[in-house]
């Protein structure tokens, strides 16, 4: 399979990742778990990083004969390495949904990007079909014809990004200005926290700070939700100690998500709070 696709945060201003294909056809790929000889030749190219931007090529073939995919997603989280894949198939991107656990793999998140927007018919550009080299289009459509509920799931809880902003941003104003914010206060009404059981974990929250693309598809052809579950949406601390909004006003997708709403509905420094 052809090495020729890697991830670079491109998107400085907005803190975005973006992606361009590069060569890395001189990248050492490594076969999961580590020996302690990778992890001494691994933490030497780590520290003669300058820009401190190290990515662990994974060998997923190779990582595949001792480890299912959940247990390499399993310990690339508890390694906490920024990972890309040598190969992916549609039992990774499954787990890597599904998982409890936080992983940092871009490329996973700009292919279920992909497979997104194959679903609802939107044209990938030229640049995203090189995927294909990872994950062509006879898999995507399998994927969607396999995991049809587990993708709605997805989408579902994407939805309700703007709602659990509003309602977070809300409560984070103090009662003089929730008095001048008549006009959110009326939105909430018809906006609602929801308990419900769902197969997402916290990787799926994650996507819009990587993907943003994604969010922008499944809005235009779904619009806003107006609720937000709670199993997704909350303020436990699983994303590197920080609570899920907390998260994303670092990466710039709280105010992203502003962007999207009518003149005067937010204060224009709350996504800063």
């Amino acid at each position: 399979m052809s090495e020729e696709v890697e991830l670079e945060i491109i998107d400085e201003k907005n803190g975005i990742i973006r992606h361009e294909v590069t060569d890395v056809s001189n990248k050492t790929c490594y076969a999961l778990p580590l020996s302690p000889q990778d992890l001494v030749a691994i933490y030497k190219d780590k520290g003669e990083d300058p820009d401190n931007k190290f990515v662990l090529w994974v060998n997923y073939g190779d990582s595949r004969l001792k480890l299912s995919p959940a247990h390499i997603l399993i310990y690339l989280a508890n390694t906490n390495f920024y990972a890309t894949f040598s190969g992916v198939d549609e039992e990774l991107l499954v787990e890597y949904i599904k998982t409890d656990f936080l992983v940092d793999a871009p490329i996973l998140a700009r292919i279920i990007t992909n497979i997104i927007k194959t679903k609802y018919g939107h044209e990938l550009t030229e640049l995203e079909m090189k995927l294909y080299n990872l994950f062509d289009q006879e898999q995507i459509a399998e994927f969607i014809e396999n995991q049809g509920e587990l993708l709605d799931d997805l989408i579902e809880n994407v939805k309700g990004l703007i709602p659990f902003v509003l309602h977070h941003s809300y409560n984070n104003l103090s009662d003089e200005d929730k008095k001048t914010h008549t006009d959110l206060k009326e939105t909430l009404k018809e906006l609602k926290p929801v308990d419900k059981p769902t197969k997402c974990g916290p990787n799926v929250a994650m996507l819009v700070q990587c993907v943003w693309d994604m969010f922008l598809v499944i809005t235009t052809y779904e619009g806003i939700s107006q609720e937000f579950n709670t199993n997704m949406y909350n303020d436990k601390p699983k994303y590197n100690g920080s609570d899920l909004f907390v998260m994303l006003n670092a990466t710039n997708v709280i105010s992203n998500v502003i962007e999207f709403l009518p003149p005067g509905l937010l204060l224009p420094h709350i996504g800063a709070e």
